[in-house]
């Protein structure tokens, strides 16, 4: 590499029950190694995706390091990222990306492995390390199917915002963390008192004969509170397809 070499450097961790700091801790390692090699990191093209897994790509800030890298003339000629793992966990959009980037001169340097797409055995490397991140995530997805489904036998709540209804932490009558405190065994869901007027107000509805559509107006006309939206989305309202309507309307017809 070049000492003028201008770098991106890209970021990601998978849940929102992991620390935000990784983030950080991967730039730092990006930056270590940048002033190590004599390379420029633009401040401006730092990409990070947070509480997203590696196994889509439709991610933010990597699509729009895709976009940028594709760009000529070319901003950066360098990627920097901490491993593998983080630019993707599926093999076969690990080689489509690495086949982007060669496509656009791009190179990508794997920090933490010392992998560097410029050399001879780039593209075996990436496809070693993809399978491995592949199998990681299958083996992660049996762990946590098991760990769910133990959670519903025991009758726990699984995860998740289930309007009508508020999380209450079960603290471990034995169990202590390293500062003393109890800790949360589980989770088992109480009715809220403020949401479920609405859950009724949508099975009564529904039951009366009302499609979903006229359902979802008359509760934005009378602007009854909708869940709380998905990460990224800003607009709350109701709509004939929404998840709260649609159980809700599901369970109606079984009840009747």
């Amino acid at each position: 590499m070049t000492e003028t070499a201008r770098c991106a450097v890209y970021a990601r961790y998978s849940s929102e029950k992991q620390n935000s700091l990784t983030i950080d801790q991967q730039i730092r390692k990006c930056r270590e190694y940048a002033e190590r090699e004599g390379l420029r990191i633009l401040d401006e093209h730092i990409y990070a995706d947070q509480a997203i897994s590696g196994a889509t790509d439709d991610r933010g800030g990597l699509q729009r390091l895709l976009l940028i890298a594709k760009q000529k003339p070319q901003i950066f000629e360098v990627i920097l990222v901490d491993d593998t793992s983080r630019l993707s966990r599926k093999l076969v959009d690990s080689l489509r990306i690495f086949e982007q980037l060669q496509f656009a001169r791009i190179r990508v340097v794997f920090v933490a492995q010392g992998i560097d797409t410029d050399s001879e055995q780039a593209e075996l490397l990436v496809a070693t390390h993809g399978i491995v991140d592949s199998l990681y995530l299958k083996d992660l997805a049996k762990r946590t199917f098991r760990g769910v489904e133990q959670l519903a036998l025991n009758g726990l709540h699984t995860g998740g915002r289930v309007f009508g209804y508020r999380r209450v932490p079960i603290e471990s009558s034995s169990k202590r963390d390293s500062y003393g405190r109890a800790i949360i065994a589980g989770v088992k869901l109480e009715v809220d008192p403020d949401q479920a007027p609405t859950v009724r107000r949508i099975f009564e509805r529904y039951a009366a004969g009302h499609s979903l559509k006229r359902i979802a107006i008359e509760l934005n006309r009378d602007g009854v509170t909708s869940p709380q939206p998905q990460k990224g989305r800003i607009a709350r309202s109701w709509c004939p397809s929404h998840p709260c309507v649609t159980s809700c309307t599901t369970n109606a017809i079984a009840v009747s």
